[in-house]
């Protein structure tokens, strides 16, 4: 027999091949037996993918923290859904006066309550309608009143706290809302009957552009967080693809290694599912403490059933494809790994055809008749916008490595430490802008955004003044050049004005009180009660004296009877009229109330002529000049009203009008923008020390020929900072872009933010710097002689 003809030695009988569930089984154990170095590249991705589960989990829960919110509000409405006419007293009717008032800008949600019977309707989060005098106060309001430096908030709300509004009577745990308990609320003054709370459910937010502004800032922040999870998949990679080769070698076809690979990320995919929906669990409770408008309970923050299964399910499926889509042109030969064959450049084709795609769907979302050809009624627009959105963001992303590619293969010069950094950056594919590029697609978004949220806060909001001064002065009116109204539906029996006179800042107050007559054809007109010398102020009067009336209404003549009432609602007195005085021209009013009244409808009259019965609480309305100079003057103004009347209404002039939707959405975006800086910071800290980790060899050896460690630390820097520098550049562009796209979604003229735009830009190589620099210790061990040891 030949030595051709004769079987090699050790040849058996073939062995079986392990069934595909055995191949991920053998790639868990590896990953779960595998060393140290594999462990802890399994734990470094459960942390990642932990991360990002809990966020894409607290995005899931928002339309359930809304839906809430909705709830909440929806239950605790009172004169929205008040029955009219009003029905008669009885046992089960309740009186409510609206006492809101605003404490240094914030609201302060505010009801008098008076029960007419023994059942009446009782609001949310309370067990007991307070007694006259009595006060409820929320949480928040309660901690404000016993804080430093509330003096004047605790004078207004000088009563016995007889007990707390529960959760479900607030918007939120940072709400300030109190109920105070009324013996002088009527009908006749300020009160309103109601017979139940509570109404439908609506919207939190309304309007396109305030939906939009949602959509687009819910777009934004998950979008690093995806960016973030498949860099986390990725950890190791190169320690990965060496098994996979030695794999390779003792047999393993290309698609057993591929189902090796995947059983092997598993464990770590499946610990980080279980890590983010503990780290979600435990960080529900934060959400209380964000102050963003009245902010929201933990319970309220709880995933969607629907989004929760798609999280759970799309994050494996998401790992495990990104998994095998960096396999691709890895382990072809059973040598091409271990000879470290050059990598494949990367491809520019689809990159740029995924932020096309995205574009060309942001323009399509612009013109409506587009969106009713391709059958997208209703919100399909926005879908589409948010779609675009999606792939512009990731498309930019994806741009990234192929810029860094084509830059830094061929670079060349400069300080070694640049070199060491160019030369890593060129071998090491997209490895070092996966770090960076969660930042990158931060950025872009968050520009696109802040261009967005700034046109729509110019186009909500309205400057009346530059300055304080500026208001007061165009808001003069009358003779004595008042700027600011009050008005009292349950004044004091003393005198309200010179209650208000006595605060410091206000130079003089004048008041006067308003019912409504009707005349025999049921003519309404208003009557204002007041002294002559007030009367003087309001009109040009002939001689005034005690018992004169003034008006120059069409057949209206001594002896004619009018009908008052102080209100629409409240039961009508006769009031026979004395002689009346004529008199010409308009009646002054306050700019912001006023209706063009002129003597033909309107009357005045002095106090001894206004012979109005005592049952009839007219309404008091104080006209106040004061000084906006003076130091926490309208601060006293407001609660010195207050404390007269809790359901009076303090007109002052403003030096600007914003929606008040508008600041809870910047309060929001706010909030999610630095949980998603956080997110994303924490990405690049444990993506740039497994870099560090799988170079710690290198360095060690670099170290041991004599490269200063200074010169390591530098590259490490460099090696971070050039992909960030080339991804803000890329992502300013893309952001700018998007930005004026959306804006002509939303139907708004476009704008540019420059400065917003490079404090955005600014922020983002600021994260990227702090975070390096953060993992310089990291660095530094790998520079040890242990370094070079090797199993």
């Amino acid at each position: 027999m030949s030595p051709r003809d004769r079987a090699p030695a050790g040849t058996g009988p073939e062995r079986d091949r392990p069934s595909p569930l055995g191949e991920l089984l053998l790639g868990a154990q590896l990953a779960l037996r595998g060393g140290r170095e594999v462990v802890l590249r399994s734990v470094l991705t459960a942390i990642g993918v932990g991360v990002a589960t809990a966020g894409l989990l607290l995005a899931a829960g928002l339309p359930t923290a809304l839906d809430h919110l909705s709830e909440r509000n929806a239950a605790r409405m009172d004169h929205q859904v008040a029955p009219h006419p009003a029905p008669p007293a009885g046992d089960d009717t309740l009186l409510i006066g609206i006492a809101t008032t605003v404490h240094e800008g914030q609201e302060v949600h505010g009801r008098l309550l008076r029960a007419e019977g023994s059942d009446p309707p009782l609001p949310p989060g309370v067990t007991e309608i307070p007694g006259p005098g009595e006060l409820l106060l929320s949480p928040a309001l309660a901690d404000l009143l016993d804080a430093p430096g509330a003096e004047a908030l605790r004078s207004r709300f000088d009563h016995p706290v007889v007990g707390e509004i529960g959760p479900e009577g607030l918007r939120g745990p940072h709400e300030l809302a109190y109920y105070l308990g009324s013996g002088d609320l009527a009908v006749e003054n300020a009160g309103i009957r109601i017979t139940a709370f509570g109404g439908e459910p609506g919207p939190v937010v309304r309007g396109p552009v305030f939906v939009l502004l949602g959509m687009v800032g819910v777009v934004v922040m998950l979008t690093p967080v995806v960016v973030f999870l498949g860099a986390a998949v990725r950890f190791g990679g190169e320690q990965r693809e060496r098994r996979l080769a030695a794999l390779r070698l003792m047999g393993a076809d290309s698609r057993a290694v591929r189902r090796v690979a995947a059983g092997e990320t598993l464990p770590g995919v499946g610990l980080g599912l279980v890590l983010g929906a503990v780290l979600f669990l435990a960080g529900r409770p934060i959400v209380e403490t964000v102050g963003v408008g009245p902010g929201l309970y933990a319970g309220d923050v709880a995933p969607h059933p629907v989004l929760g299964a798609l999280v759970f399910a799309g994050v494996p499926l998401l790992a495990l494809w990104v998994v095998l889509a960096s396999l691709r042109g890895v382990v072809v030969e059973p040598l091409g790994t271990v000879r470290r064959a050059e990598r494949p450049r990367p491809r520019v084709w689809w990159r740029l055809l995924l932020l096309v795609l995205g574009v060309v769907l942001v323009w399509l979302s612009m013109d409506l008749q587009a969106g009713r050809l391709l059958g997208l009624a209703g919100g399909g627009g926005l879908a589409m916008t948010a779609i675009g959105l999606l792939a512009a963001l990731f498309g930019t992303t994806a741009v990234l490595p192929w810029l860094v590619d084509r830059l830094f293969r061929r670079a060349s010069g400069g300080p070694l430490s640049l070199q060491l950094a160019q030369r890593r950056l060129a071998a090491a594919g997209g490895g070092p802008t996966r770090a960076v590029s969660g930042i990158v697609v931060t950025v872009a978004g968050a520009i696109a955004l802040q261009s967005l949220f700034a046109n729509a806060w110019a186009d909500a909001s309205v400057t009346l003044a530059d300055t304080a001064v500026e208001a007061y002065a165009e808001n003069e009116f009358g003779p004595s050049r008042f700027q600011i109204q009050a008005d009292l539906w349950m004044p004091p029996a003393d005198d309200p004005a010179g209650a208000v006179a006595r605060v410091p800042g206000v130079e003089e107050a004048a008041a006067f009180r308003t019912v409504w007559g009707a005349i025999g054809d049921d003519t309404g007109v208003p009557v204002r009660i007041a002294d002559c010398d007030v009367l003087r102020q309001m009109a040009d009067l002939p001689a005034c004296s005690p018992g004169d009336v003034f008006s120059a209404l069409p057949g209206l003549e001594a002896g004619d009877t009018l009908m008052v009432r102080p209100r629409e609602d409240a039961t009508a007195s006769p009031w026979v009229l004395p002689p009346v005085s004529g008199f010409e021209g308009e009646v002054v009013e306050h700019p912001w109330s006023a209706v063009g009244h002129t003597a033909r409808d309107v009357v005045l009259a002095t106090p001894e002529a206004a012979a109005v019965p005592e049952e009839i609480a007219a309404r008091s309305t104080i006209w106040i000049r004061a000084d906006p100079a003076a130091p926490g003057m309208e601060v006293g103004l407001r609660h010195t009203v207050g404390s007269l009347d809790p359901t009076s209404r303090l007109d002052v002039p403003i030096t600007t009008v914003v929606n008040p939707a508008m600041a809870d959405i910047r309060d929001a975006l706010v909030a999610g923008a630095l949980a998603c800086l956080t997110v994303i910071a924490a990405g690049l800290v444990v993506g740039t020390v497994e870099q560090v980790r799988e170079r710690r060899r290198v360095h060690a050896v670099l170290t041991a020929f004599g490269t200063r460690r200074s010169t390591l630390v530098a590259s490490v820097v460099w090696q971070t900072t050039l992909p960030v520098l080339l991804g803000i550049v890329l992502a300013t562009a893309a952001g700018t872009a998007l930005g004026v796209m959306v804006q002509r979604v939303a139907g708004l003229p476009v704008r540019f933010i420059p400065v917003e735009t490079l404090v955005i830009a600014c922020a983002g190589v600021g994260v990227a710097a702090l975070t390096t620099l953060l993992a310089v210790p990291a660095l530094l061990r790998t520079m040890r002689p242990e370094g070079l040891r090797s199993e």
